[in-house]
């Protein structure tokens, strides 16, 4: 991640406001799909056991709050998707950065061919 932060550095530096305005736009539409996905009634405790990321034990259901744990709290109760979408995006910021680092040339130059201000 440390040639990613000097090449997003350079590239707003070379870009300034496009190069903002693609990061952004990348962030909110992955904001987005996170919260659409979670919306659709995913069952969070199922992929985190699947993934490994928590126990059985800590998803369960059953499992007091005290042995569930603060994350598997947040990430299970109703009502979470907002959290799970705001997790899901910055655990995607190694697909955002390149995303960014690729299509802001591109922005740019659409940009100065239609000569918008």
């Amino acid at each position: 991640m440390a040639d990613y932060s000097s090449r997003v550095r350079d590239l707003f530096k070379k870009y300034g406001k496009v190069g903002v305005g693609v990061h952004l736009t990348i962030y909110a539409a992955t904001l987005a799909g996170c919260y659409a996905a979670a919306e659709s009634k995913l069952d969070v405790g199922q992929l985190l056991i699947k993934y490994g990321l928590m126990s059985d034990k800590e998803v369960k259901d059953d499992a007091s709050p005290e042995q569930r744990g603060w994350l598997a709290n947040t990430l299970t109760h109703s009502g979470s998707s907002l959290a799970v979408a705001f997790l899901c995006t910055k655990a995607l910021l190694p697909v955002r950065v390149p995303l960014t680092l690729t299509l802001t040339p591109m922005v740019a130059r659409a940009i100065q061919r239609r000569k918008i201000p």
